[in-house]
């Protein structure tokens, strides 16, 4: 989900969820609105999924296969565990699939409206003398799921996932103010184990101001005056009695996370936990299950209580 603003319902949330967390707007629609994101050859049998280049803007017709071995590629290292690496597939799946079921008319390959994808050739290029090793891995982890998606009553659920969390996930109704049901707070204790778990940011009086748009006199120590957190991110914080959520501030400061905790000592130390938004599957908390035994199904059932497998 990877490296994560994303007002109205359920649009915002869909357009809003994006793995690692999932951080930015879509550019432009340029198709009509009757086109659907997946397409099903029936003469061949393969299904396709329409998907826009953030870069070129073009539209480009790819076989699911090959579309779900480019976004786990793109999404979740290659050394991660079989079994993570099977969750990832469904998740992704799952998340395009919901795509069409809500009318979008595209999905691009951005992590920062929707999720990654990289080419064939994109990945020769990233893996370099590991291409072979790391394309035989992930596809055998998308030919040992290829079609099973997750759902929650009579739909596909909303699979969103990032890279680590806080130590337990966030729900989706304290990210985006829309609850749901199975995008819950759950417990990740392994990711604090990630090398890339704590994140510090020193910045000076002036620089802190600045990025955060601040008129700030006084007593330095005193601009921060509240922080409210919920399930561990900040969910507001009053500085120089101008009110930020914590997202906002996740962006201002360009933090890994809205989990975070602000210090002062002459200068404004800001230590963020966690890579992403925090909602629906880590990453990391998947691996981490995986190596400790657990099958990818297990795994979506604990990121995303109550859904169900399906094909």
């Amino acid at each position: 989900m990877k490296k994560y603003a994303i007002i109205a319902a359920v649009l915002l949330v869909v357009m809003a969820l994006c793995p690692l967390a999932a951080m930015g707007s879509a550019k432009e629609k340029t198709q009509s609105e009757n086109q659907a994101v997946i397409s099903y050859s029936v003469e061949n049998k393969t299904e396709y999924i329409t998907v826009m280049s953030s870069s070129t803007g073009g539209m480009q017709k790819i076989e699911m296969r090959e579309y779900l071995i480019g976004c786990v590629a793109a999404e979740m290292p290659a050394n991660y565990h079989p079994e993570a690496l099977k969750a990832q597939v469904i998740a992704s799946y799952s998340y395009a699939k919901r795509m069409t079921e809500k009318s979008e008319e595209y999905i691009t390959d951005s992590p920062l409206t929707h999720q990654g994808y990289v080419n064939r050739q994109g990945r020769i290029q990233n893996w370099g003398e590991d291409f072979e090793e790391n394309e035989k891995k992930i596809s055998e982890a998308v030919d040992a799921v290829f079609g099973k998606r997750l759902i929650y009553g009579d739909e596909t659920a909303l699979a969103v996932y990032h890279s680590i969390s806080s130590g337990e996930t966030r729900s989706a109704e304290s990210m985006w103010g829309k609850e749901i049901p199975y995008l819950q707070n759950v417990a990740s204790a392994g990711d604090r184990l990630s090398p890339d778990f704590i994140q510090t940011q020193i910045f000076s009086q002036s620089d802190f101001a600045e990025k955060l748009g601040l008129t700030a006199g006084g007593d330095a120590s005193e601009w921060v005056e509240k922080i409210k957190k919920d399930n561990g991110y900040v969910a507001e914080t009053v500085i120089c009695g101008k009110t930020f959520s914590g997202n906002e501030i996740r962006e201002l400061l360009n933090l890994n996370s809205s989990s975070f905790e602000i210090e002062f000592d002459g200068e404004f130390t800001v230590i963020s936990e966690g890579h992403g938004h925090g909602v629906g599957m880590s990453q990391y908390g998947a691996d981490y299950m995986a190596r400790q035994g657990s099958d990818c199904e297990e795994i979506l059932m604990h990121y995303y209580p109550g859904t169900k497998l399906s094909e």
